[in-house]
């Protein structure tokens, strides 16, 4: 190679680089950039470079923010002389868009966001959960292209479309296990059944691995490197960053910890095992016990509302369950030391009434007690949207599968 081409191939490797760190964190500081491992001298020049190609803009220091309300976008800066902040390094919006789909018990979520890491549009629409996994993505891909018509992207600027799935997908054969609580997706491959009927690359992965994505992106969890993320819907999921990469183990079940035991003689779990935490404190868990105290089974946002007016019972299970998480929890933590516990989903609304039992009982249990228990806090991103946004946020940050049009 001569020394001219030796020098192209690191100038490319350069900006990509840096393209790459701007998919995983969002807007930067040239500061920022140069802590990647490129003197600030290069990181001028790639940027200069990249700015010329319409690559890259110049943005101020609050980052990109949607004009529709709809949005957020993450940014990762530094502290300016004089508290000002610094001039952020962002990706163009308009190089491509990334599609986010939540294929959930009863409903069918889409997001559309920007490689600036904008969420645009997002829409949600109820399904039979017997419906046919070619029905849901023949559904699926008129969504997309509804949404996409509403932001003003082509087909053809789709980088790609993360899909998430209510149970393990086996990181081998690409297939959804039996716990997949959707029961016409067991045993099926969703990425290549999605590439297949959409017509475009996908990524395929669990919904509680995809939230914790979205958590990291734009959340309670930006800028951490090892975190658990609980998510609480159905069942009691978790997702796990360790260096800053998801973990999902030899088979893709690394975080079923609704199917933790808590209790050996305990109500029997649709796994079969005993004592689950899921037979304890999911949503449903919780529901049931109400039935003899408020002569109905009320919904967990009833519950939820319920007790945060003040009514004992819904404070009670709520309590209860956070106890019982607590010790999952606490398991966890043992083996996996992260900086901190994001509680997310259907519970998280319920705050401090279930999270100070849940903290209070992992403190009791964790080693190093009261000295270097990570901080339990609710999530940041809705329920409605921190699925199907951290679908997106898989292809955003994946800049090996899904590739920018930039060199």
């Amino acid at each position: 190679m001569s020394p001219l081409d030796s020098s192209s191939a690191q100038r490319s490797a350069n900006r990509s680089r840096v393209i790459h760190a701007l998919r995983q964190h969002g807007a930067m500081s040239r500061a920022a950039l140069a802590e990647i491992g490129l003197s600030r001298s290069t990181v001028a020049s790639v940027v200069g470079e990249l700015i010329d190609a319409g690559a890259v803009v110049e943005l101020g220091g609050d980052g990109p923010r949607a004009g529709n309300g709809n949005g957020f976008a993450a940014t990762r800066g530094g502290t300016a002389k004089a508290g000002r902040p610094p001039t952020l390094i962002g990706l163009k919006g308009s190089l491509g868009a990334a599609v986010g789909v939540e294929i959930g018990n009863g409903i069918v979520r889409i997001a559309v966001c920007d490689v600036a890491q904008e969420l645009l549009r997002h829409e949600a629409v109820a399904v039979d959960e017997q419906t046919s996994p070619e029905d849901t993505l023949l559904l699926v891909d008129r969504l997309i292209d509804g949404l996409l018509e509403q932001t003003g992207f082509r087909r053809d600027e789709v980088i790609g479309v993360g899909i998430a799935m209510p149970g393990p997908i086996q990181r081998r054969t690409g297939l959804t296990g039996r716990a997949c609580t959707l029961k016409p997706w067991v045993g099926l491959d969703p990425r290549l059944l999605g590439e297949h009927v959409l017509g475009l690359p996908v990524h395929a992965g669990n919904d509680a691995n995809l939230a914790a994505l979205a958590e990291m992106t734009w959340g309670a969890a930006r800028g951490l490197r090892d975190y658990a993320y609980i998510y609480t819907a159905n069942g009691i999921g978790a997702g796990f960053v360790m260096d800053g990469r998801l973990y999902v183990g030899a088979n893709g079940t690394a975080g079923e910890i609704g199917h933790t035991t808590i209790n050996e003689d305990g109500l029997v779990c649709a796994c079969g095992g005993r004592g689950c935490l899921n037979t304890l404190a999911n949503p449903d868990a919780i529901c049931d016990q109400l039935w003899q105290s408020h002569g109905r089974r009320p919904s967990i946002g009833e519950v939820i509302a319920l007790a945060h007016e003040g009514d004992a019972g819904c404070r009670r299970v709520l309590a209860d369950a956070g106890r019982h998480i607590g010790v999952a929890m606490a398991n966890m933590y043992n083996l996996l030391d992260p900086e901190l516990i994001v509680l997310g989903g259907s519970l998280a609304p319920a705050g401090d009434i279930l999270i100070e039992p849940l903290r209070q009982s992992m403190m009791r249990r964790a080693i190093h007690a009261g000295e270097a228990v990570p901080d339990v806090v609710a999530g940041e991103i809705g329920i409605d949207v921190v699925v199907v946004v951290g679908a997106a946020a898989a292809v955003l940050r994946d800049a090996t599968r899904f590739p920018l049009p930039v060199r």
